[in-house]
């Protein structure tokens, strides 16, 4: 069977799991996302030059193999290739950094810079800068930078992807907190590659944005213990073409290969053409766009299409697949996916399982339904969110919120009342990804360094429940706060390390100022409520006036988290902090998918290969200070560091 029994048992026990939504475009247009983010940690090489380790030959397939759920598919005559994730690589420069950057930089990195900066300035008719490219290479406020990410495999145009970036080896720069990524262009990433070598190849995607030292670790040690010369940015990489993948023939032949386009054109779309036979030996893929937010699955899907499209077979099929359904075999994945390979002529005989007294059966079942488009399959889906063991919840939560189905939001709107933290930011990340906006509202930060680029989000959540605060770590920065009303514990006192920032109660009430030095000067206070939204509002906004007061201090993501995350830990804020949490994928790495050869008979140009994903590990929140005693004078003030489908959450405190 395509990818074997083993891989199907596997895959079931995988996704049992308590693993929150994985990413994807949500409604508001935001930044792609895929469905099980891959962790730059885990899969980047080291930036120093280590590589990846090799990976495993194919395994041999019998080519006689057959069984009931695989006769006549896609899958039974092809293995898949090029679904693997690329590592790619970039150098760019990182300006904003206050002081904390250096002058250094290897020669041929800093020609292809001055080029590269210069012929951006042109192409985007921006009149003579300030400051030419050489001298902003030869600034002090500025670090030149190795950036790496894995771009997403399979994935559409204008995917997507993490990044993380590290300031060159050798270089004096000290920290690259606070700055921005300007434009980069990315490559494959070559070990072997030096000198001009680096600059060589087709360039695959686009990378750039605010950078983050990352605050999303679990204790203030791990803090303390933070590169200051390595750094992210969220959602940075964008690729520029799509990656196709590959079905290769086990058995050259060209008629096979027309069959399969042809056959796959048909259930999948034939403007533009989602597979082309480039030769006998293999099939060229293109992800749909339904299938964009999981180009994985569509490879899965694929691969139980049967090649046969007559009514009298799809009727065979169907009874077939309701036979292994009751058999208690257990393929109950395979069984799902190949329903949903063959499209809404399947609904007559999956329905029938909606109901089953077998609620593995009825979850498989209603997942194939709801991702036909089945408004039947909603209700159970729901039924499922709502009162099926914890780990079917957060399954079901998740197929929800792929759903097209207006019903969806309503019922995902009822579970941030509930008391358990991660099916509430379950239901928060899939109302997210639908774009619902009657319980969630939205405030969007800019960044300082550049205003058309984003800070992060702030998400205010219509709930009922006890407060709750949620934090993004990978792909778009976002801050939930569960309840506007969530308070702050007064009389206040903070104080950061750095003694940048501070936060304390107004004598005489129960506002609260905040104020933070920089370059030696204090910025004016900004006085708000006690409320964690007003103070989130009142580190990140812009420092201009609102209504004669100053607005903001215009902190970047991280650095907000940070403090959000320090007062939370010493009950400030009587609220958990909880951070997205890595999925399996990011623990396990991503399934390994074998090659073969494509045939020699060829049909058109050969195709190029192209790229890949990633994402991050995260780092954590600073030590803070709170005392219930009479703030401290305003010029005895501090200084500023700064900064950035689905996950479980997790407690600062590890728990």
């Amino acid at each position: 069977m395509y990818r074997g029994r083993l891989h199907a048992v596997l895959a079931w026990a995988l996704v049992a799991l308590p693993l929150l939504l994985p990413a994807c475009e949500d409604g508001n247009g935001e930044l792609t996302l895929l469905p099980e983010q891959l962790q730059l940690d885990k899969l980047l090489p080291d930036l120093t030059g280590k590589s990846l380790p090799p990976e495993p030959p194919p395994k041999p397939r019998s080519e006689g193999s057959r069984d009931a759920l695989t006769a006549g598919t896609v899958g039974e005559l092809t293995l898949l290739a090029d679904v693997n994730p690329v590592t790619l690589r970039g150098f760019g420069l990182v300006v904003g950094l206050a002081g904390t950057g250096s002058t250094d930089c290897p020669t041929s990195v800093r020609d292809y810079l001055v080029d590269f900066l210069s012929k951006q300035i042109a192409l985007q008719g921006r009149r003579k800068p300030e400051q030419s490219p050489a001298e902003l290479i030869d600034s002090p406020d500025t670090a030149v930078v190795e950036v790496a990410g894995v771009a997403p495999a399979g994935s559409r145009g204008g995917t997507r992807f993490d990044l993380r970036v590290r300031a060159l080896a050798g270089t004096t720069t000290t920290s690259l907190s606070g700055g921005m990524l300007l434009p980069t262009e990315m490559r494959i990433f070559d070990v072997a590659a030096s000198g001009e070598g680096l600059f060589f190849g087709q360039v695959l995607a686009e990378a750039g944005g605010p950078v983050a030292i990352s605050p999303f670790a679990e204790s203030a040690q791990a803090v303390s213990d933070a590169d200051p010369r390595a750094a992210t940015v969220l959602g940075g990489g964008r690729i520029l073409e799509p990656r196709m993948a590959r079905l290769t023939l086990l058995r050259p032949n060209y008629q096979t290969a027309r069959q399969m386009e042809r056959r796959i054109n048909e259930r999948f779309g034939q403007s533009p053409r989602i597979a082309n036979a480039q030769s006998a030996g293999y099939v060229e893929l293109q992800t749909p766009p339904e299938y964009a937010p999981r180009p994985e699955l569509f490879q899965r899907v694929v691969a139980y299409l049967p090649l046969q499209n007559e009514p009298a077979v799809v009727e065979r099929r169907l009874k077939d697949l309701s036979e292994a359904a009751l058999s208690g075999s257990g393929e109950y994945e395979a069984i799902s996916l190949s329903w949903e390979a063959l499209g809404r002529a399947a609904l007559p005989g999956l329905q029938p399982f909606y109901a089953n007294t077998n609620p593995t059966l009825r979850f498989f079942a209603a997942r194939a339904g709801l991702r036909l488009g089945d408004p039947a399959a909603v209700a159970v889906m729901s039924e499922l969110a709502q009162a099926a063991p914890h780990a079917e919840r957060i399954l079901a939560i998740r197929e929800l919120s792929y759903s097209s189905a207006p019903q969806a939001p309503l019922r995902l709107v009822r579970l941030l009342d509930e008391s358990d933290q991660e099916i509430r930011v379950a239901a928060y990340e899939a109302l997210v990804q639908l774009g619902h906006s009657g319980a969630i509202k939205s405030t969007k930060f800019p960044f300082a360094l550049d205003r058309a680029q984003l800070n992060f989000s702030l998400d205010v959540v219509d709930s009922s429940g006890p407060p709750l605060i949620y934090v993004r770590r990978t792909r778009l920065p976002r801050i939930a706060v569960f309840g506007r009303a969530a308070r702050l514990n007064t009389p206040v006192f903070y104080t950061q390390a750095s003694d940048a920032l501070t936060v304390h109660t107004v004598d005489g009430s129960n506002d609260i100022s905040v104020f933070i030095k920089r370059g030696g000067k204090l910025s004016p206070q900004v006085i708000t409520p006690p409320r964690v939204v007003d103070l989130v509002t009142a580190l990140a906004a812009l420092p201009g006036e609102g209504g004669g007061r100053p607005r903001g201090l215009a902190l970047p993501y991280s650095r907000v988290v940070q403090v959000l995350a320090d007062l939370c830990r010493d009950e400030t804020i009587s609220a958990p902090l909880v951070f997205e949490q890595a999925t399996i994928t990011d623990i396990l790495g991503p399934r390994a998918i074998p090659e073969r050869p494509e045939g020699e008979t060829r049909i058109e140009d050969e195709p190029v290969d192209q790229p890949a994903p990633t994402e991050e590990k995260p780092p954590p929140p600073r030590r803070s200070t709170r005392e219930r005693a009479t703030p401290a004078p305003a010029d005895s003030a501090p200084e500023a560091p700064r900064e950035p489908a689905p996950r479980r959450p997790v407690r600062p405190d590890g728990q």
